[in-house]
């Protein structure tokens, strides 16, 4: 861990819905073997796991919105804004207050049941979506951060408090087959969340080498997957079996 000092706090954000994006950290802890993030960035992948800590970044964020013109705010796109780290420093808390000061919208994407600690002050937002990221309901190797199951409760719990819920159910994991695919669509159903957002895996630098040393037995099964027809066939039957039951759309 090493505290820096940053020099802007919202970027503009390419992905859909999201204006402009908030990362308190840079690299992650949770170290998900699928995250393209490190090659996007040109980090290394064990660099990426020792955090830096953008420690002035509430500063330099209460100046920014006083300026930018007012927009949605990602929580994060690089990083996870709720990872271990959050609970010392709570930088992510600190950014919410402000932007609950100025009234600004926000997105918040996770895989950490800390999130559930500013329940009550995402709330009070006139405008708030939070989605926790699910790969799979299996616990696998391949990611960090809390156990499936307990994102599911946790999303649960900003579901019953009328908050817009969602999954991004993403990258659906290459080894998933039809019954488990169906048993996840009813749970995150019963969760009560929004909608759904697919995503397959993207294939960056280091992540196939990555899946290979977790998977050494399976690894040509999953790379078949990847690099075929497994993610189009699997979007399509999530599709049909969700529908008119609860809104699927892919990820950008």
């Amino acid at each position: 861990m090493k505290e820096i000092y940053c020099k802007t706090a919202l970027t503009n954000s390419k992905v859909p819905g999201i204006d402009y994006s908030l990362n308190p950290y840079i690299g992650c802890q949770h170290a998900c073997i699928y995250c393209y993030v490190p090659s996007l960035l040109h980090i290394d992948r064990e660099e990426w796991k020792n955090v830096k800590v953008k420690k002035n970044l509430p500063n330099i964020l209460m100046k920014e919105l006083k300026k930018k013109s007012k927009g949605i705010v990602g929580l994060s796109t690089s990083t996870d804004a709720y990872q271990p780290i959050e609970k010392i420093y709570e930088i992510t808390k600190k950014c919410l207050k402000l932007l609950l000061k100025h009234n600004w919208p926000i997105d918040i994407l996770t895989k950490s049941k800390l999130v559930e600690r500013d329940l009550s002050l995402i709330k009070k937002f006139e405008r708030a979506k939070v989605g926790v990221t699910i790969t799979t309901l299996k616990e696998e190797k391949w990611e960090g951060g809390a156990k499936p199951m307990e994102r599911l409760k946790t999303i649960k719990k900003f579901a019953n408090n009328n908050i817009h819920s969602y999954i991004f159910f993403g990258p659906i994991f290459p080894l998933i087959n039809e019954k488990e695919i169906e048993y996840c669509i009813e749970e995150f159903i019963s969760a009560g969340v929004n909608e759904i957002i697919l995503d397959k895996l993207h294939v960056k630098k280091g992540i196939m080498e990555e899946i290979k040393k977790a998977y050494p037995q399976q690894y040509q099964e999953i790379k078949k997957a990847i690099y075929g027809d497994f993610y189009s066939k699997t979007f399509k039957k999530i599709k049909e079996y969700a529908k008119n039951k609860i809104i699927v759309i892919e990820a950008w």
